[in-house]
């Protein structure tokens, strides 16, 4: 089997999308994947241009140089290097000639450079560097020590030494070709990549008509393993072995999950243990941030300030990084008008929002701010310990749709705040910040409704709700006891000898 670079790269993310590209499967190519491929091919097109400007042009090629040229290092850089063998296919970004001391002896060789658009490099695009020059071995003779990845807007240039990943890519192949020696592709697995694949919509359709145990969000592959192992294959499965114990103070991962599929069995919400306090005190203050998390810059807060029956929106824009500060200092001047308010935010994101701020700008956070934003409440944490909805996740989303919100545009989501945001900074088009500003103010709302739900089941009374179960009185449904047999039948009664 020929194994080609857009296999390995997906292998890494997700088994079976390596097998639908072997096998020619026809995919959807999801809007967000659509964008990231278009930008890609520009950066590409944008970093080889700067880089051909460090070479004399005599010494650059575009494409594949005749085999004699490639022997004798004619050319010091060659872009676009295409290979293909009978066990791999490949198209290089560039190859660049470099000198390399290697005991004692000085020779020259071709290093891969793979040109990668974003700031931030993941363990993946060095791994497919060193699939890179695991390819380009079987042009030059021998496999390169040394490649270079050019990324980011400045074009930072990173040199990684390839020997260890080298090592891990000749076994992420072994792996791909033991499933086409045995011709069983990798099982089904729903992941994070889901969201960016082509074959979403499929893998998903497949998932739900089998019930299968990964449509539980962060249900991990060493998890799904572990349950497959006892014989427990579909979320049904799994929601009967949840078993109430009133001593247990908290959920533990398996308990977890066998709960919440209790809850979607039953399609009813399952509270365990105390939620939240009583009373909840402070002017609530519901909050939602957006933020290129690549460059780490956050673009736009959203409060919903919920005092005296009204609800008043807040949205604080920057247009540019250096506004970031701007929108900070805002975002403070209307914390501190508000005599006790208790920000309400729902993940880690804000979490790291107030941290990151206090580092760059902490100049500005008096006592009693500070004070405050360490007093956030954190929704997500609560519901994660105490509430299982009817939902396979627990993102905002999902829970919201539940409890009957629904967003202007059903398919906006975080992927698509981060294509709208780069529309914006690169056509500086008004009509892409104002769906980002409105579908952060649909967070905010989304988000009071939801902490709404939660604190209405802190009272003994929402627990004695149809649609509520306290998951501490659930009863056995096939329970256990020690005593004597009753058969159907008397004569399968064992007769004591």
């Amino acid at each position: 089997m020929q194994i080609t670079q857009q296999m390995f790269e997906s292998y890494l993310h997700c088994p079976l999308k390596c097998f639908r590209y072997r096998d020619g499967s026809p995919g959807q190519v999801p809007e967000y994947s659509e964008w990231q491929r278009q930008i890609q091919h520009e950066y590409e097109q944008l970093a080889w241009t700067r880089l051909c400007t460090s070479f004399p042009p005599n010494k650059t090629f575009w494409g594949n140089p005749a085999p004699a040229d490639l022997q004798s290092h004619r050319y010091k850089l060659i872009g676009q290097y295409r290979i293909s063998t009978a066990d791999f296919e490949a198209s290089l970004n560039a190859i660049q000639l470099i000198d390399v001391n290697a005991r004692g002896h000085h020779r020259k060789t071709y290093a891969p450079l793979r040109f990668v658009v974003r700031e931030k490099l993941s363990n993946a695009d060095r791994l497919c560097l060193a699939f890179d020059a695991l390819v380009l071995s079987s042009a030059c003779g021998h496999v390169p020590h040394l490649g270079k990845i050019i990324h980011g807007q400045n074009q930072q240039v990173l040199t990684i030494r390839l020997d260890k990943l080298i090592a891990k890519v000749r076994h992420t192949i072994s792996r791909i070709r033991q499933h086409d020696a045995r011709n069983s592709p990798p099982p089904l697995i729903l992941n994070r990549h889901c969201h960016e694949c082509d074959f979403q919509l499929r893998c998903r359709a497949i998932a739900s008509e089998q019930d299968d145990l990964s449509l539980l969000a962060n249900f991990s592959e060493k998890e799904w393993k572990r349950q497959h192992e006892k014989g427990i294959f579909t979320v049904t499965q799994l929601s009967y072995t949840f078993r109430p114990r009133k001593r247990l103070t908290t959920l533990s991962l398996q308990h977890h999950h066998a709960l919440k599929a209790l809850a979607i069995r039953t399609n009813k919400i399952h509270v365990f243990g105390s939620v939240l306090p009583d009373d909840i005190p402070g002017v609530p203050v519901f909050m939602d941030v957006e933020g290129d998390p690549d460059r780490g810059f956050y673009y736009l807060i959203g409060l919903r300030v919920c005092r005296e029956g009204s609800n008043i929106q807040y949205s604080f824009w920057a247009d540019k990084p250096s506004d970031e500060k701007t929108i900070w200092s805002d975002f403070l001047r209307v914390l501190a008008s508000i005599d006790g308010a208790r920000i309400v935010h729902y993940g880690s994101y804000e979490t790291a929002f107030f941290k990151r701020m206090r580092e760059r700008y902490g100049e500005h956070v008096t006592p009693a701010i500070e004070g405050c934003l360490a007093k956030a409440l954190n929704i997500l944490s609560v519901i994660h310990d105490h509430v299982s909805f009817p939902t396979y996740s627990n993102s905002l989303k999902d829970i919201a749709h539940y409890l009957g919100f629904q967003w202007s545009e059903d398919s906006a989501s975080g992927l698509s705040a981060i294509m709208w945001r780069s529309h914006f900074e690169s056509a500086g088009d008004p009509a892409f910040k104002a769906k980002l500003v409105k579908y952060n103010a649909e967070d905010c709302e989304a988000l009071l409704i939801v902490a709404e739900k939660v604190w209405a089941l802190t009272a003994k009374a929402a627990v004695q709700e149809a649609d509520v179960v306290d998951a501490r009185a659930i009863k056995r449904e096939y329970p256990q006891h020690f005593g004597e047999i009753e058969f159907v039948l008397p004569q399968f009664k064992a007769t004591p000898r």
